[in-house]
């Protein structure tokens, strides 16, 4: 499933691997940063995804804790902003095969929220 792919490349830090998960169309919003006082993400496309967590990672900026898969969509998960914990929930909002649970399936739009 997509979304044990997504959680094996936020925590292994890859951010190639983590592009690679998302179509090239598409949308992640993450509205978690506010509550650290940063800015939340607009992240539209797949380079843009890449580009992002390649700094977020290489600098420090984003670690996902403890994940739990709830389903083929949602995974809840400890974020860590720059040092402050946020409980989150990442939740694929549409596929590109519509189900998110076949092999080959592709985010095609991906919002994480303060849980």
């Amino acid at each position: 499933m997509v979304i044990n792919d997504f959680v094996a490349a936020m925590q292994a830090k890859d951010h190639r691997a983590l592009a690679a998960c998302f179509a090239e169309e598409c949308r992640l919003v993450d509205y978690c940063p506010s509550q650290v006082k940063r800015p939340n993400a607009f992240l539209y496309g797949r380079n843009a995804i890449e580009m992002f967590y390649h700094n977020k990672f290489m600098f420090g900026g984003f670690t996902m804790h403890d994940p739990r898969v709830v389903n083929e969509r949602t995974v809840n998960f400890y974020a860590d902003y720059h040092g402050t914990l946020i409980h989150a929930l990442a939740q694929i909002e549409n596929c590109t095969d519509g189900t998110c649970d076949r092999d080959g399936s592709l985010i095609q739009e991906l919002v994480v929220r303060p849980a």
